[in-house]
């Protein structure tokens, strides 16, 4: 077989299997790929390794910087180019006199102008920064017993959230990625009274936003009706109410979904009756053809549209789609009806429009425009996008401002 051959043969089988030729090259040699080394840590005193000079400190020390591999890790070094503070932290901090604070991959550590350690604390799991804050995690001895606590620091070190949680979740939104809720739990428990895990909320800043005081808090349902103050709560094991934390409204009906400044219910119009077991709801369903009847609110609890004989609803970003008959309509995100229930398919656009397919011809719809207006295709494409700094950004609708103070729900 001629050389060309074989070097086709190796390129077709790469292409089939998906592997880089280098590595199909290694492997047919029988070569180990070797894994990236982590840049090594030199110890107090002794020379620094090649480093950056990132800034300027008093008693002829300066803040250095080792990127290797993606990663970047800082340290202090002296005048004279020797060690101060090992270069090997995610963040360091100058304290001026009361010396430094550096936080490592699993640790929490202070140092004084010397160098030499003065706290430590470590963590039981990798401290991952996000929005300038971590979840960490300690291990503290709780009756007698060492179980794992929860809390939120950030990037100087300070406690955001104390370590008095049995779990912390974090959420962010698309429209707001700046802004993190936590959702905690923890033990409410009496002396001698059995467990009693409770929910709650807090905000980034570590202010209450939902007491702890529920089985659950579900503020991920919908990532814009959380930036809108939407939550779920459970305040009975398996039943869940909707609630505002920003404008203090609580819908009295459980479940639904968060659609904007809307919250949409869907209830069958011929339930099956509740003294049937699962088994016989089944049955019930499969004789009984199921109809929807689809309620939305606005955020004071107020009706806004409300049509019975809907087959199913979708949540788009700014919009409601809904079907009746194999026929689909749009709603924009306060319930107006913005066309009627003629389309074949729709595809959500993003920013508060779609695309409409009817009769094999395509429209985009917008919520900005009057009901009914269709217009080219392609215009949802010029709408949707913008151009900041040469790349397209997606266009957002109605910034969300959150009071300094949250209501309370049931203490």
């Amino acid at each position: 077989m001629s050389k060309i051959v074989q070097v086709a043969a190796i390129a077709l089988v790469c292409s089939i299997s998906g592997c880089a030729p280098v590595r199909y090259y290694q492997a047919l040699a029988g070569k180990s790929v070797a894994e990236p080394e982590p840049p090594k840590i030199v110890e107090r005193g002794q020379r620094a390794p090649s480093h950056e000079k990132v800034t300027a400190m008093s008693d002829g020390l300066y803040l250095a910087r080792i990127r290797k591999h993606g990663e970047q890790r800082f340290g202090v070094v002296d005048r004279s180019g020797r060690v101060v503070i090992p270069i090997g932290y995610q963040y360091l901090t100058d304290l001026g006199g009361r010396g430094f604070v550096a936080i490592g991959s699993q640790s929490l550590r202070g140092f004084d102008r010397q160098g030499n350690e003065t706290s430590t604390t470590l963590f039981e799991r990798e401290l991952h920064f996000r929005n300038g804050q971590a979840v960490a995690v300690v291990k503290a001895v709780v009756g007698g017993s060492s179980e794992e606590r929860y809390g939120v620091i950030d990037t100087r070190g300070k406690t955001v959230i104390p370590f008095e949680y049995s779990g912390i979740f974090e959420s962010s939104t698309d429209a707001s990625p700046t802004v993190s809720w936590y959702r905690v739990r923890r033990d409410i428990a009496g002396p001698g009274e059995p467990g009693k895990i409770r929910a709650g909320l807090l905000d980034a800043r570590g202010r209450t936003v939902l007491p702890i005081a529920y089985y659950d808090v579900s503020p991920g349902i919908d990532r814009q009706g959380l930036d809108r103050g939407w939550a779920t709560v459970f305040e009975q094991e398996h039943e869940g109410v909707a609630v505002n934390f920003i404008t203090g409204v609580r819908m009295h009906r459980t479940g639904g979904s968060f659609y904007g400044r809307t919250v949409g219910y869907s209830a069958l119009l011929n339930p099956p009756p509740e003294a049937l077991n699962q088994y016989q709801k089944m049955q019930y369903r499969k004789e009984h053809a199921e109809r929807y009847r689809l309620e939305l609110f606005d955020t004071q609890g107020k009706l806004v549209y409300d049509q019975s004989d809907i087959g199913a609803t979708w949540d788009l970003r700014g919009l409601i789609a809904v079907s009746r008959t194999n026929k689909f309509a749009l709603l924009d995100a306060d319930g107006r009806p913005l066309t009627l229930f003629k389309y074949d398919e729709v595809k959500d656009y993003g920013g508060g429009q779609a695309l409409m397919v009817a009769d094999g011809k395509v429209v985009c719809i917008d919520a900005a425009h009057a009901p009914g207006t269709e217009r080219p295709a392609r215009e949802c494409t010029r709408a949707t996008t913008k151009k900041e700094g040469g790349k397209p950004k997606r266009r957002q609708r109605d910034p969300i401002a959150v009071p300094a103070v949250y209501p309370r729900y049931r203490g």
